[in-house]
């Protein structure tokens, strides 16, 4: 995975569990405790998702309903698919929405997540 030169944001965990019906049920955790997945960004900052407990499945990337928004500025999976990067150079204020994608080793079909959002809340810098 490539690296940049932002600030490391919060990482939040991913865990994909499947419920009574054998429907996959997606949880976001930040520090221990269960929460929407949205960020907030003052600055620019590296966003990561990060699998946990969750055999057999792996991100593919994100997909976005503004991929042209210019909020995110980049997107990179880890070799082994458990971690997800948003780069986020925070030169653009707004709120994007997203759907993390990934695969799992069950069948060939995707699994999207819940849609959690990025908002921008930074200075933009004059021209």
């Amino acid at each position: 995975m490539n690296t940049t030169t932002l600030i490391q944001g919060p990482i939040i965990e991913v865990m994909i569990t499947l419920d009574a019906n054998q429907e996959p049920k997606i949880t976001y955790l930040q520090d221990g405790e269960v929460c929407s997945g949205n960020v907030v960004v003052t600055c620019g900052e590296d966003i990561t998702y990060r699998l946990v407990n969750s055999v057999g499945y792996a991100f593919m990337g994100a997909g976005f309903l503004t991929p042209y928004d210019n909020i995110i500025d980049a997107v990179q999976v880890s070799a082994d698919g458990q971690e997800l990067v948003l780069v986020d150079e925070d030169s653009v204020s707004g709120t994007t929405k997203f759907q993390l994608i990934f695969t799992n080793s069950t069948n060939r079909l995707l699994l999207l997540s819940p849609d959690p959002q990025v908002i921008n809340k930074g200075e933009i810098p004059p021209k």
